[in-house]
């Protein structure tokens, strides 16, 4: 497969993406599974922590950001098919001396509606440590004896979506973004395709004997299950697990690869809910598994954790 026909089955898979959505976006549910809350807008924020870390298989190096927790506001309403997320970064990791050459982009768009699950993840951060060990042992109070790179920026853009099979009785809007309210519990298999975009640039001798501007594109298929529990009056716990196959090509320096690589994808959201009529209280966690071949001499592979504590308002509430 050339790149010309990577792109090709791109654009006829985003076309078809958007045109499931479209059809599909505000059907009617079973009333008996799925209460709809008939709220006009939807206002909420959150505290997240985060880990995003890419390991370099080639050099058994991996690359931590200097950034993992701050505060969040997100945005709902009826008649844009996305909810909006702006996350900002807080706290630091490691030294306070290098925090200044530390930034970050995190934006979450997310639609879901009966048939479809869609997620768009924008992420950039700049300043890494660099770390030999295992990315699960390195602790936040060691990371000051770690070199740290100011050069490193890392840009990802996510494009993952979903087609719910039992969409009568099940919500997966319900589950995690708790836009809808499940009565009984229920689940539903998923499949579904998705693009993945990964951009990383260093000034250092970080992944070849010169300056690096890499860049990757995967696209992929996906299946999966996700369920509902739904236990009290007001309690809903929400699992999913979606594993996938990508196809990916690299770019280096104008040059795109002619080679498509074969890669594994997984990812896994949870969230707990205490809902009530005008307010929603819970938390969440999305953790993904990424794997990117940037040309014959290296394999990165991206691993992002995200959790959050969510306090949410509807306004305007239809009684």
């Amino acid at each position: 497969m050339t790149s010309y026909s990577l792109r090709m089955h791109l654009h006829r898979l985003l076309y078809i993406l958007v045109i499931l959505f479209v059809a599909q976006h505000g059907l009617a549910q079973d009333s008996t599974y799925v209460k709809k809350y008939g709220n006009l807008l939807c206002l909420k924020s959150f505290l997240y922590n985060d880990s995003f870390s890419f390991n370099n298989k080639s050099t058994g190096l991996s690359y931590i950001p200097g950034l993992h927790s701050g505060v969040g506001l997100g945005l709902w309403c009826k008649y844009f098919p996305f909810d909006i997320c702006y996350r900002q970064e807080l706290s630091q990791k490691g030294s306070r001396h290098n925090y200044k050459y530390v930034r970050s982009i995190d934006m979450q768009l997310r639609g879901y509606n009966r048939f479809f699950a869609g997620d768009i993840y924008i992420q950039k951060y700049s300043g890494f440590y660099e770390s030999i060990k295992n990315r699960y042992r390195v602790k936040g109070n060691s990371l000051e004896d770690l070199p740290y790179n100011p050069d490193i920026t890392v840009s990802q853009v996510d494009l993952v979506g979903k087609y719910i099979f039992n969409n009568e009785e099940f919500s997966y809007k319900a589950g995690f973004s708790a836009g809808e309210r499940q009565l009984v519990s229920q689940g539903s298999a998923t499949a579904g395709a998705a693009l993945y975009y990964l951009r990383i640039r260093s000034d250092s001798l970080l992944l070849k004997e010169q300056s690096c501007d890499l860049k990757s594109c995967n696209i992929g298929i996906n299946g999966g299950y996700a369920y509902n529990y739904v236990f009290g009056r007001h309690s809903t716990l929400f699992a999913s697990g979606m594993i996938g196959l990508n196809a990916s090509t690299s770019f280096f320096e104008g040059w795109v690869s002619d080679k498509i690589h074969l890669s594994p994808v997984f990812h896994f959201k949870g969230a707990y809910w205490l809902n009530y009529d005008k307010w929603s209280f819970g938390i969440t966690t999305t953790y993904n598994f990424i794997h990117h071949s940037l040309g014959d001499d290296m394999t990165v592979y991206v691993h992002t954790r995200k959790t959050e504590i969510v306090v949410m308002r509807r306004i305007w509430v239809k009684k």
